[in-house]
């Protein structure tokens, strides 16, 4: 009788062994025989049952519709996308060049930082002749003269980001700083430069000028973030700009201050643009 029983016993551990199973539940309909290793924010990685010394497989959870304890617990993943922990080992600072910005004739440098899910703050500075010096063309003389612009420009703006994009529609985060934003930011510079002036009697002579100007800006754009060390930053901006700027000639009703284009007579409506290369700092 007791042979009996310790049978009976031993089945019963046997039979709630095999049973001792994980099971994921995929959205597709799928359900997986498992043995769970580990589940972080995003994923997680499992062996199949009984593959002991099997390979780890990872899947991510927003494929997942549920999984299944062993001990019978059921867990719905979700996963927070607001959430300031799901980023926290990432670099939030970067330093940008407006790689293009030399051959209009100045040097275009940024700092941005995070200051959370959705949200940081980028400042400008430019160096008004830290790039090509531009030709002025005369057309009464068969000569050319340079404009030797020389001054400085500064920016500060705050950055309203989209949350953070997904890695080809999957839960895996690419970076806290990449996505669309959209940005109002204030510009501030002053600069000299040679212009060719029209005197009003047909003659036309060179003079040096000293223009201050500002601009508000809303500044539209979209960054990429590769590898958590390089970023690229493409944007667009419009809004109103003002200067002391004279006109140059008699049919001049804009004026080009480098990081802004003001059209029309000041103040006007003002355009900029740009693509910058960045890296991570810490």
């Amino acid at each position: 009788m007791r042979k009996f029983i310790f049978f009976i016993l031993c089945l019963f551990f046997v039979s709630a062994s095999l049973n001792a199973q994980d099971k994921v539940y995929r959205k597709n309909g799928e359900v997986l025989k498992v043995k769970i290793i580990e589940i972080s924010s995003t994923e997680i990685k499992y062996r199949i049952y009984g593959e002991a010394d099997g390979p780890i497989y990872v899947l991510e959870k927003d494929r997942i519709k549920k999984i299944e304890y062993e001990s019978g617990r059921v867990e719905n993943p979700t996963i927070d996308i607001k959430d300031p922990e799901q980023y926290a080992d990432q670099l939030k600072k970067a330093i940008k060049i407006n790689f293009l910005s030399p051959l209009f004739g100045y040097t275009q440098i940024n700092f941005e930082k995070s200051l959370g899910v959705g949200k940081s703050y980028e400042l400008t500075l430019a160096i008004i002749g830290a790039g090509k010096n531009q030709t002025l063309d005369w057309y009464t003389y068969p000569q050319t003269e340079k404009r030797d612009q020389f001054g400085i420009a500064v920016g500060a703006g705050y950055k309203f980001n989209k949350l953070p994009d997904f890695l080809f529609g999957r839960t895996r985060f690419t970076h806290i700083m990449q996505g669309a934003y959209a940005k109002p930011i204030l510009y501030l510079g002053n600069y000299s430069e040679n212009v060719v002036m029209d005197k009003g009697t047909g003659q036309y002579i060179l003079e040096r000028q000293n223009v201050t100007f500002g601009a508000l800006q809303l500044e539209l754009g979209k960054q990429w973030v590769f590898g958590d060390k390089f970023l690229l930053d493409l944007y667009w901006g419009f809004g109103i700009g003002a200067d002391n700027k004279k006109e140059e000639y008699y049919y001049d009703t804009e004026s080009y201050n480098y990081i802004i284009q003001r059209l029309g007579t000041s103040p006007g409506f003002a355009l900029n643009g740009g693509i910058k290369l960045g890296l991570l700092i810490k």
